[in-house]
């Protein structure tokens, strides 16, 4: 069989290239790999076990940091909230003590309301408040601000609540009446658990044992019928008869 010129041609080649294959793997024959020696193992096994530690303690440091930072926010928020009431306090008996020094040397304010005079708690306002010799702007704030969350006030003792301990009001209950009229009450049969929350006299446990009960009777129909919770002593309930309501 007679093969053509350019047959022959690539055949020459292929012979070429397989010589020079053969040349090249006499020269160079393949070695296997050499075993990993123990040492090697050792090495390579402790720097896994380091990038291992190093990630892990990365991880931690990383958290630790997160949470100082956040103690360190909460503690700065405290401070400046604390800051903020202390400041205004301050204020507050200053202007007390600059009251109490322009009576004393004769300087009384034009505005200032007499010694008989009385002020109904739910319907006086910040400015009447303050004409009262004791009661500064925040002080006044305060009792505006706890009335609207009660819903009125039910009688002047009540300012001496846990909210105005600090405030020595004792001595200025007898300019003080109360228009029981005007109370807004919580209606028990129709208040979700938050709404009954949301008031002074009334925790989140008591609020949810008074929401479970009536989920169980359906329907209450007097402040007798939350006398059997455990949660809710005979005082909490007196304080709190007025408030509610059971329509």
């Amino acid at each position: 069989m007679i093969l053509a010129k350019e047959q022959r041609i690539g055949a020459l080649i292929l012979f070429g290239i397989a010589i020079i294959a053969w040349i090249v793997m006499a020269l160079y024959p393949s070695t296997p790999p050499a075993p990993e020696t123990p040492k090697k193992k050792s090495w390579a096994e402790r720097k896994d076990s380091i990038r291992l530690a190093d990630s892990l303690r990365y991880v931690q440091w990383r958290e630790e940091r997160e949470q100082r930072y956040d103690s360190f926010r909460m503690a700065d928020s405290l401070r400046h909230e604390a800051w903020k009431i202390e400041r205004q306090r301050r204020w507050d008996s200053m202007r007390i003590a600059d009251s109490l020094w322009r009576d004393s040397v004769g300087m009384r304010f034009t505005k200032r309301v007499k010694k008989d005079t009385v002020l109904d708690l739910n319907h006086c306002d910040t400015t009447e408040l303050q004409l009262l010799r004791g009661i500064g702007r925040y002080t006044a704030l305060q009792i505006v601000r706890y009335r609207e969350q009660l819903g009125g006030f039910c009688s002047p003792l009540q300012l001496t609540d846990e909210p105005f301990a600090d405030y020595h009001l004792d001595t200025l209950l007898h300019h003080f009446t109360a228009d029981t009229s005007v109370i807004q009450t919580l209606n028990v049969n129709r208040c979700s658990t938050a709404a009954l929350q949301r008031h002074p006299y009334l925790r989140f446990q008591q609020a949810k044992a008074i929401y479970t009960l009536r989920r169980q009777r359906i329907r209450l129909h007097s402040i007798d019928d939350l006398r059997s919770l455990p949660d809710l002593t005979p005082s909490d309930l007196s304080r709190l008869t007025p408030y509610l309501s059971f329509e």
